[in-house]
């Protein structure tokens, strides 16, 4: 399949998947996305306040001048002709009609008094209740990721907890009878370097994964497997080629799921599979290879999580190549890339090169005539880079 269609494909299965919202404490919204848009419960500012240290000063002057307003405390009120020491983002005296700074102002015995070259309009250095947000305004909006900016505004408008969308539960299955564990892998073993690095990619894009299960190069333990019960997602790493050993399509025919694609126009990544579940649970198969793994995940995987999310899907964004960045074979070429002062620099890369991502900031996507130096290069955020 296009890449664009695998895309737009994703996105709109995972928007597919049914997730419930819950309520969750401003402290652990961190990284959520919202099922609700935020709403002020009450103005920023709550009230009337100094925009600047001085005197909050009521009428024209000179003012006598009536002590001090504590940050915290009731600003009070003040008369014609008064005037009351205020600190910056203070609360301003009901009556007050402007502030004057204190480098413009001379206190003597008691009595304030302006600067002869200080004119003092209603409201000058005064921010109005409710100028930056008002009660009932939309502070940040539903489907959007929760920020700290996000928690900020949120606390600041009187806010103490948010909807956000349920984490999507995910279970990961690891296929082949080569996986090991630990330690240095002998002669015709692998090492596991996806057990870990994918579980945490699935958490970076919003989901709790529920299980990390290795099987064997068997088709009816593959069935088994990714027909886990109560859990939004599934994804599955080695198994989606066409070779002997490769069992995830019988067991995705054995389980009665429906393939919606198998293999997309890019490399690495190219033997990745979509697939659906009779219960409606996607099936996303990663190829073995860790760095074509992580290639798949990153592009497609973490689009579907945003569709079941109700978020966008992370967008690619226009940058310039350093270097003239040659076209692959079928597709799109995706290259692992850093930011120099001149623009996008390949690294190391191949399916298994996982190395290659190490120092990454992106992956670049190089389209069917390849990119010259100096020319357009569009490429999307790695997760661990944002």
């Amino acid at each position: 399949m296009n890449l664009d269609e695998a895309l737009r494909l994703v996105h709109t299965v995972g928007a597919a998947v049914s997730l419930p919202a819950e309520t969750v404490g401003l402290g652990a919204a961190d990284g959520r996305v919202l099922a609700a848009n935020v709403i002020a419960a009450t103005h920023l500012p709550v009230t009337d306040t100094s925009a600047m240290d001085g005197w909050a000063v009521a009428g024209d002057g000179p003012w006598c001048i009536k002590g001090f307003v504590h940050m915290g405390a009731p600003p009070g009120v003040l008369s014609a002709g008064e005037a009351r020491v205020v600190p910056t983002g203070g609360a301003v005296p009901t009556g007050t009609s402007a502030v004057l700074r204190s480098e413009r102002g001379r206190e003597r015995d008691g009595v304030l008094t302006a600067d002869p070259s200080t004119a003092l309009a209603p409201w000058t250095d005064v921010r109005r209740a409710g100028e930056t947000v008002r009660v009932g305004a939309v502070v940040a909006s539903k489907g959007a990721r929760v920020t700290p900016a996000v928690i900020a505004a949120s606390a600041a408008t009187g806010v103490d907890s948010l909807e956000v969308v349920a984490q999507p539960r995910v279970a990961v299955v690891l296929v082949g009878d080569e996986i090991v564990q630990r330690g240095v892998p002998g002669p015709g073993q692998v090492r596991d370097a996806l057990g870990i690095a994918v579980p945490d990619l699935l958490r970076a894009g919003g989901a709790l994964v529920e299980s990390v299960e290795h099987v064997t190069d068997d088709p009816d333990a593959l069935r088994q497997a990714i027909d886990r019960r109560g859990v939004h997602l599934v994804v599955t790493a080695a198994a989606t080629g066409h070779g002997a050993g490769d069992h995830l399509t019988r067991a995705l025919d054995a389980a009665s799921a429906h393939v919606e694609f198998r293999g997309v126009a890019m490399r690495p990544g190219h033997p990745t599979l979509l697939a659906c579940r009779p219960d409606g649970v996607p099936v996303l198969g990663l190829p073995g290879n860790p760095f074509a793994a992580i290639v798949a995940l990153t592009v497609l995987g973490l689009p579907l999580l945003a569709g079941a999310l109700g978020a966008a899907a992370p967008q690619r964004r226009r940058r310039i190549a350093a270097e003239p960045f040659t076209p692959g074979a079928d597709g799109a070429r995706v290259v692992p890339v850093c930011e120099a002062d001149d623009g996008m620099r390949a690294l190391e890369q191949g399916p298994s090169v996982v190395s290659g991502a190490v120092h990454a900031d992106h992956l670049a996507f190089v389209p069917a005539g390849g990119v010259a130096a100096g020319g357009p290069l569009d490429v999307v955020d790695l997760p661990w880079r944002r």
